[in-house]
């Protein structure tokens, strides 16, 4: 059995997926427009040379491998310049400048056209790490440059006998290689800010909230201190003259020390909390970025079901998923059934054994031994009231968590024995 690996599926997730779709669209295209060209250089009947065709095979396939490696450190430029850094063309982009001019010369050889290899040079000027300003300057001359000779040649290939039909799907092609790569770039690296912005954002509010509860801190604790305090210089003072009194007073400290424990204890359990509509969210879209094909349903009114009981409920069952499914479907059902709050986490069948087990024989399933996973959700849910049960019936394994409306308080969570495994 083979654990899934979150890096194994890097491009399910972020701009890195966004980067490739990116990237693979403009090397197609460029392999689009080269195909264009081979055929003309077959088909047109005043380029009869029988070394043509050949010669502008291998130039649409230069410029094909240019336009991988220039594709491939354009990335890394860009991060880079975001970073602050400089990044000199590496090897990859020399190695790109050369194919690039290489398959100039022999697309322009082999199609007998000057437009074919303007075509490499108007594709290497779009798809370097320009500045805005620049980028479009460049692609508006390299695009004015192309149109120019568009119509140079399409006379000249008049004049040949060349019809200006059979010259047109070429020509379209290469007036729309600058403004098509550069376009695609832009637009890969608008979504790249996006991200930024958002990581940015998320970063900020988790500031502010670590500000907050900061302040939050400072005042509890600050105004029980100070009574504490002022209750036992008291005390200090009444020790001799008033045993008794003296002795209510550091009483009444303890009182103040308990509370100012349980409303730190609360404090720092509403700063844990998520909604529980977020944290199967938040479990849906890690099971994706691992790679599975994910099915969620939540019924009507999932947000007044308790998080404080469910939410680390949910976590565990990711990981149980994560370590020991087989990688490849999952699915997150939540609703009530009556008085039930009923979660099930079902993932296709695997090795179960050691430490996603629990009690079978639901649904006619076959028995599963406990493992400490489900050890770990059962001591949760029996403080509350509720109960896990877990089968496999040969395809697919099932937990299911039934927990009543009505629960108990969970007193103390943080004091509850912490469920194995690593959540992400």
């Amino acid at each position: 059995m083979s654990t899934p690996r979150i890096g194994e599926t890097a491009l399910a997730r972020g701009v890195t997926a966004t980067w490739w779709y990116t990237a693979v669209g403009v090397a197609f295209f460029v392999a689009l427009t080269a195909l264009f060209w081979i055929l003309w250089a077959w088909a047109a009947p005043a380029l009869d040379a029988p070394w043509r065709f050949p010669i502008s095979i291998a130039g649409s396939l230069a410029w094909i491998a240019a336009s991988i490696l220039l594709l491939l450190d354009y990335r890394p430029s860009v991060l880079a310049a975001r970073d602050g850094e400089r990044h000199p063309p590496s090897t990859l982009t020399m190695t790109g400048f050369v194919l690039a001019a290489l398959g100039a010369i022999l697309l322009g050889l082999g199609t007998s056209s000057l437009l074919a290899a303007a075509a490499v040079v108007a594709f290497v000027l779009s798809v370097r790490p320009w500045t805005p300003g620049v980028r479009w300057r460049v692609v508006v001359g390299a695009t004015l440059l192309v149109l120019v000779l568009v119509f140079v040649e399409a006379s000249a290939f008049a004049t040949q006998g060349i019809p200006v039909s059979a010259f047109s799907a070429p020509a379209f092609f290469v007036l729309m290689v600058p403004s098509m790569t550069a376009f695609s770039l832009w637009w890969w690296e608008i979504v790249l800010e996006l991200d930024w912005a958002r990581t940015a954002e998320s970063q900020l509010a988790a500031t502010r909230e670590r500000l907050r509860l900061a302040n939050d801190v400072h005042d509890l604790q600050g105004h029980h201190l100070q009574v504490i305090a002022l209750q036992l210089e008291l005390a200090e003072r009444l020790l001799a003259k008033d045993p008794a009194a003296a002795a209510e007073q550091i009483r009444a400290a303890q009182g103040a020390v308990n509370e100012a424990r349980a409303g730190t204890r609360a404090l720092a359990t509403s700063f844990r909390g998520v909604p529980l509509p977020d944290e199967l969210e938040n479990a849906a879209d890690l099971l994706r970025a691992a790679g599975h094909d994910v099915r969620m349903h939540v019924g009507a009114g999932a947000a007044s079901a308790p998080a404080d009981v469910l939410g680390p409920i949910v976590r565990e069952s990711v990981t149980n998923v994560l370590k020991h499914g087989d990688g490849a479907r999952a699915r997150i059902d939540l609703s009530r059934d009556g008085d039930t709050w009923v979660y099930r986490m079902v993932n296709d069948a695997a090795d179960h054994g050691g430490g996603a087990g629990g009690v079978g024989g639901a649904e006619g399933g076959a028995d599963v031994a406990w493992g400490s996973g489900l050890t770990g959700m059962g001591e949760r849910l029996e403080v509350s009231g509720g109960k896990v049960e877990a089968w496999n019936d040969g395809t697919s394994f099932t937990v299911q968590v039934r927990l009543p409306v009505g629960h108990a308080p969970v007193a103390g969570t943080s004091d509850l024995p912490a469920t194995t495994g690593e959540h992400a």
